[in-house]
């Protein structure tokens, strides 16, 4: 099985990248991260066709959330263009089996239907019209819904790793007042549900094109995630909540209607885990 991923540097792509080289019967292939450049998008279409995968899994996107007129040509280069032209040629190989990527809990409101909260989480919905539109009976298109992921060396700017970053160098983190709910998933976690999306595509018990969430199913506040933090590390956690004010698109509420993928739930205890990463240091 040769499995193509696109984005392999960074933090979801690299892991991904790790998991499945140590699995035998797989040749695995790195693919460059999105990059302002329009060779980028020549440069992946030309290692698809060298490479020719059985299945390719497309880690990389702009997450810019402006909506700019240089924000918007830069998602939709990156989140619709050029996926659309990476399965126009790697339809060209008979072979060719699944495409993997990942959307967001951004796109839907708490109760499920399609409220994007931003032009990014509009441009990943709309990449699901094509997804449609390229699959096949012999070709699964599948659309990953990522909630929060977390784990060790994550470069993101998330509030995860701000918390991390301020409980290592003891310094102060100002931040709003915490209402936001927040739906943790394990790295680890997150490359087994990958893992079983390909052993169904490959199984054809995938179709078609399909989406599925990547969900704890068990949100909580940052302001609870902060409690519990103080409660089991080591040492003092220096946070001020309420010091600075919601965004204007803040996401508050959770997606209550979830569609996991069947036969995969998260492993990885996240409070537990989340102590052995913070007191690593």
């Amino acid at each position: 099985m040769r499995i193509a991923i696109i984005g392999s540097n960074g933090f979801i792509g690299s892991n991904l990248f790790n998991y499945f080289y140590k699995k035998k019967n797989i040749k695995i292939k790195k693919m460059p991260s999105y990059t302002k450049h329009t060779n980028w998008i020549n440069s992946v279409c030309k290692n698809i066709s060298l490479f020719s995968p059985n299945i390719i899994i497309n880690c990389s996107a702009s997450q810019n959330l402006l909506d700019s007129k240089k924000a918007i040509k830069s998602l939709i280069t990156s989140n619709i263009y050029a996926q659309c032209c990476f399965l126009s040629e790697a339809k060209k190989n008979k072979n060719f089996i699944g495409y993997i990527t990942f959307g967001s809990k951004w796109e839907y409101d708490q109760k499920g239907g399609y409220s994007p909260n931003s032009f990014y989480a509009a441009t990943k919905f709309s990449m699901d019209f094509f997804l449609k539109y390229f699959s096949s009976k012999n070709l699964a298109t599948v659309s990953l819904k990522i909630f929060d992921t977390y784990g060790e060396n994550d470069p993101r700017k998330k509030i995860y790793n701000l918390l991390l970053n301020s409980y290592k160098k003891k310094k102060l983190l100002k931040l709003t007042p915490g209402k936001q709910e927040l739906d943790y998933v394990n790295i680890k976690d997150l490359c087994e549900a990958v893992n079983l999306t390909c052993k169904y595509i490959i199984s054809k018990r995938i179709i078609g094109f399909k989406k599925y969430t990547i969900s704890s199913k068990k949100p909580i506040t940052i302001k609870k995630f902060i409690k519990i933090l103080k409660k089991v590390l080591k040492n003092k956690l220096n946070v001020k909540l309420g010091a600075i004010k919601y965004r204007n698109n803040e996401s508050m509420k959770s997606l209550k209607k979830i569609f996991n993928i069947p036969g995969w739930k998260p492993k990885v205890n996240f409070v537990s885990e989340t102590k052995k990463i913070f007191d690593k240091y």
